[in-house]
């Protein structure tokens, strides 16, 4: 039979077991579970396309308006008919009148120009005819709006007139002129302008001869003027 000794020790050898177990078993027990792995994904999922967001639409710029005037070389012909006013024109009807300016738009408002006029003369008798010629300085002042330009000016010059009646007779003049542009110009293209001009011309000659039968008659004094309105088709270019 076991003594009380044998009894003691074996009893705490089991409790020693005891408490040790418990305590391992207790830290396994507070380990948090290992995390499973994440699933694949499947097939369909891998071979769908990844959406296209659309682009937004690229912000148009509106076409940049024609300019209403350049700076440069300017041309404008013209081609219309004229008319000799007062007592000078007596005996004759309209005329045929050709011109040409030309010059530099230095500016917008203004323009430097030289022009050229022919005149021919309308005269009532029969075998008459007349020409003439004006040469002169005419700047011109541009208000330019939105699809019209109206255009004027002062002209100051010189002239030359001759006049031829049958084979027996003829004259001639020549003295300086001065006189005034007016018109508007319709815009039609980035450079071209057409329109129509208005020219009042005041001739003072210098001099005026008269050849009859080989005679030369010739006054520097006393001589009237001469008062020439004309009206034109004309382009700016």
């Amino acid at each position: 039979m076991r003594t009380n000794a044998e009894r003691v020790i074996l009893a705490i050898v089991l409790a020693t077991g005891l408490i040790s177990g418990r305590a391992a078993a207790e830290p396994a027990a507070n380990q948090p579970a290992a995390a499973e792995p994440a699933a694949a994904p499947s097939p369909e999922a891998a071979a769908q396309p990844t959406p296209r967001v659309a682009a937004a639409p690229a912000a148009t710029r509106a076409p940049a308006a024609a300019p209403r005037w350049r700076e440069g070389f300017q041309f404008v012909p013209s081609i219309g008919v004229h008319s000799i006013q007062g007592d000078g024109g007596e005996g004759t009807g309209p005329g045929l009148r050709v011109g040409l300016m030309g010059g530099q738009r230095v500016i917008e408002l203004l323009s430097l120009n030289v022009s050229l006029v022919y005149d021919r003369a309308n005269i009532d008798t029969p075998q008459a005819s007349g020409n003439a010629f004006d040469i002169g300085f005419s700047p011109l002042f541009h208000f330019p709006l939105e699809k019209l330009e109206i255009v004027a000016g002062p002209v100051a010059g010189i002239f030359l007139n001759q006049l031829t009646f049958g084979t027996s007779s003829d004259a001639w003049s020549y003295g300086w002129t001065a006189g005034a542009n007016a018109g508007a110009m319709f815009q039609v293209g980035s450079r071209v302008h057409l329109g129509g001009i208005l020219n009042f011309s005041l001739h003072n000659a210098f001099k005026s001869c008269t050849t009859t039968n080989g005679l030369d008659i010739c006054v520097t004094e006393n001589i009237p003027s001469g008062k020439v309105l004309g009206v034109s088709f004309a382009a700016m270019l």
